[in-house]
């Protein structure tokens, strides 16, 4: 009897286990039975970050298609520039090393991605290469590729203006969208999207 006691309870304690760790991991069990969370789900922070990501690359091709030109992607966190990353259809790299997206650049050495290939970074030339529209290279031996080009800026939150090394880094810079993923009539993520025209490096 001890015996049949013991495997009777390890079999509940096995159940009960196993429901409670489906209900750790879909949370949304106990939404389709009915019940409402009113505390904050953990596992929101890992939601909607597909969704958002083609909602940002379906603007980059329409802003794409109506400048004639293509866009480079910055954010502005590192957890947003990885997951934007991760879920792009078309990552366009742009070049080898190169992250699909960048993080506002910076002096300062802040996460790996200050450690891969930058859109502020100069790219060298050999010697006596002229620089684009006739000028020579004297003091510098490098041109940045991405001078004088377009990117789109995604942002957390909906915030009237760009950070600084945005702003002083672009010739203008103006809101085009902001992106609301909603779940359960509950808001996810916000995302607002900054269209940054010509780049030209910040000054030293």
């Amino acid at each position: 009897e001890a015996s049949v006691m013991l495997r009777l309870c390890a079999s509940v304690a096995l159940l009960v286990s196993l429901s409670m760790s489906l209900i750790a991991l879909d949370t949304d069990l106990l939404r389709t039975a009915g019940y409402q969370l009113w505390r904050s789900d953990p596992s929101d922070r890992m939601r909607g970050w597909k969704s958002a990501t083609r909602a940002v690359e379906k603007m980059r091709n329409d802003f794409e298609a109506q400048l004639g030109e293509k866009l480079f992607l910055i954010a502005d966190a590192r957890d947003r520039a990885s997951e934007i990353s991760f879920y792009l259809r078309d990552k366009r790299a742009e070049g080898p090393g190169h992250p699909p997206v960048y993080i506002t650049e910076s002096q300062d050495l802040v996460n790996q991605f200050s450690f891969w290939p930058r859109y502020d970074e100069f790219v060298e030339l050999k010697p006596g290469t002229p620089q684009p529209g006739g000028e020579v290279y004297t003091e510098e031996n490098g041109i940045s590729p991405f001078v004088g080009r377009d990117a789109l800026f995604i942002r957390a939150g909906e915030k009237e203006h760009v950070p600084h090394n945005i702003r002083a880094a672009f010739q203008s810079t103006e809101p085009v969208g902001t992106i609301e993923v909603r779940r359960y009539g509950k808001v996810l993520r916000t995302w607002q999207v900054f269209l940054c025209r010509n780049y030209r490096t910040l000054p030293l």
